[in-house]
């Protein structure tokens, strides 16, 4: 099929601003405005006359966009969509995908058009913007729009078994009364930070805000999560000060599959770490001084 029969159409097609692809029914390209350098053109140095599946790098994406063609061939309904493609220097280019389908004058489908948009710089602008409003400004641990942006995401990639920790700062309160918020604040750094050595590196540290913080333990049992708690209440105890004690109380739950809802888990979690604030009677014996 001659999508084309006019050499000044191809130079205006040639000429957008963006990149235009045709294909027939079969899939095949018929017609593109630029060869892009991610796919493996073949000898004759064009994707022409081959389907997605033999000239992608990637072979997932390849079969990716085959499938999607063969959907609007048979529906007639469109498709848009961004990519990212990795590039050898590790960093990724992200382009947009839009096409729909081709009918002739009797409604019938007899093809695909398609644009090809390069949108690597607002992924990665919109991409820094996220990171920015997930990021904890004091602590540089995750703050609480990190569950709202990532959790869903996360769980399709968890590593079972999973669970979550919930910690709590002791002594806080009384070392923003006797010595200023300031100090408050280097206290709550530490903990932060100590989280942040001793947790994989797989498992987010976040903030829930005041003196909270969560880890998301992906593939950590109960037993290593209370390995986990020891150590880090080690590590605490060895960065004391005199006059600023560092202590968490914490509880964790586990779960071992993905039927689970994370709501009740966190509830279960915080409720074991309240259990074992009063069991460690912070207000006993303790002193802060001078």
């Amino acid at each position: 099929m001659e999508f084309l029969n006019s050499e000044i159409m191809k130079r205006f097609m040639h000429s957008a601003p963006v990149n235009i692809f045709f294909k027939d029914t079969e899939c095949k390209y018929c017609f593109v405005s630029e060869i892009c350098d991610l796919v493996s053109v073949g000898e004759n140095g064009s994707i022409v006359g081959k389907t997605d599946l033999e000239v992608q790098k990637f072979p997932e994406m390849g079969k990716m966009y085959y499938e999607d063609d063969k959907k609007i061939l048979a529906t007639g309904e469109g498709s848009q969509y961004i990519n990212e493609f990795p590039m050898e220097d590790g960093e990724s280019l992200y382009f947009e995908i839009k096409k729909s389908a081709v009918r002739d004058e009797n409604g019938s489908i007899i093809g695909i058009v398609g644009i090809v948009d390069n949108v690597t710089e607002r992924v990665r602008l919109e991409k820094k913007v996220e990171e920015l409003s997930i990021i904890d400004g004091l602590t540089g641990v995750y703050n609480r729009n990190y569950l709202k942006y990532r959790v869903e995401e996360k769980k399709k990639k968890l590593i079972f078994p999973f669970t979550v920790i919930m910690s709590d700062c002791n002594y806080l309160n009384e070392v923003n009364d006797q010595y200023g918020h300031e100090y408050g604040d280097i206290l709550l750094k530490i903990v932060a930070d100590t989280l942040k050595e001793e947790v994989p590196e797989d498992s987010p540290v976040i903030r829930m805000g005041g003196d909270e913080f969560m880890i998301l333990g992906n593939g950590i049992t109960e037993e290593k999560a209370s390995e986990l708690m020891v150590n880090i209440r080690e590590s605490l105890k060895r960065k004391s000060k005199e006059n600023i004690p560092l202590s968490l109380a914490m509880g964790s739950y586990t779960v071992q599959s993905k039927d689970f809802s994370f709501d009740e888990v966190c509830h279960e979690a915080d409720l074991r770490m309240y259990a074992d604030k009063k069991g460690l009677k912070v207000d006993e014996g303790v002193e802060i001084t001078e």
